[in-house]
Order: C-alpha cells, then structure tokens, then sequence
C-alpha cells in the first residue's frame, strides 16, 4: 500500500493524518481506529510525511494566488452593496480556479475538477445560503 493510498483510507476510516507543529505526524480519530492504522503510519512513516509535506506546501500561498484574492477585494470595494463576488480565473484550466469573497467574513480559493465546474449551481448555492449560519 502506497503513503497517498494510507491517508485516504485512513481517512475514509475516521483517521486523521496531519503534520505537527514538532514535525511527527498527529493521527487523530477514534482510538480503536487509530490504534488499527499505527503500525502501518509507522511502517510507511517517510513516505506519508512526504506526501502530506506534499500537500502542506501546495496550501501555501503564492503571488498568483494572492492576485486573485485581490481581484476579489477590489471589486467588493469598489461595488459596496454585492453581499459577495466570486471569481474565476479561467474556465479553460484543470482544474478551474475560483476566489470566493464574502463581505466582511472572509476570501477562499476554490479548485473544482473542470468535468464538475457548473458556475450557475455555485451561484445558485451562494445565494441560497449566504447568511446561513452552520
């Protein structure tokens, strides 16, 4: 069983992989479960702190990313009563690249496999529940 494979089925199983502050991996979850997946997370060890490293620096911000986020801001600035903007950056990309902005609560970049990229729904969805608290 490969580290990528380990993670997801961890997951799938109530098992949390992440990488601590100290730079162990945390496993997190039922004890049971995590007691079950322990010698296999420390079998493969180097492999699963590679991939989840991995993951961690494709969540760090990078120019173009924050290009975006201030596309967002600027246009909530200049348009005062839009409760929100969403902007895509280009269609045509796979996976597409959308920046989500909601006034006075927070920005978010969105990355949705093109085949599944239906910017109609998405609005449909925000305006539905823009406000709704969860």
């Amino acid at each position: 069983m490969n580290p990528a494979t380990i993670l997801k089925l961890a997951l799938e199983d109530g098992v949390t992989l992440d990488l601590s502050a100290a730079g162990t991996i945390k496993v997190t979850g039922d004890r049971s479960a995590v007691n079950r997946w322990l010698p296999l997370v420390r079998e493969h060890k180097p492999g699963i702190m590679a991939v989840l490293q991995e993951a961690a620096n494709d969540l760090l911000p990078d120019s173009a990313m924050e290009a975006r986020r201030q596309r967002v801001l600027t246009v909530l600035a200049e348009q005062p009563g839009i409760p929100y903007v969403v902007v895509v950056d280009n269609p045509d990309t796979d996976p597409v690249i959308m920046v989500l902005g909601i006034r006075g609560q927070a920005t978010c970049e969105l990355r949705v496999p093109r085949e599944k990229f239906d910017p109609f729904l998405l609005l449909d969805l925000i305006g539905r529940h823009c406000g709704t608290i969860h």
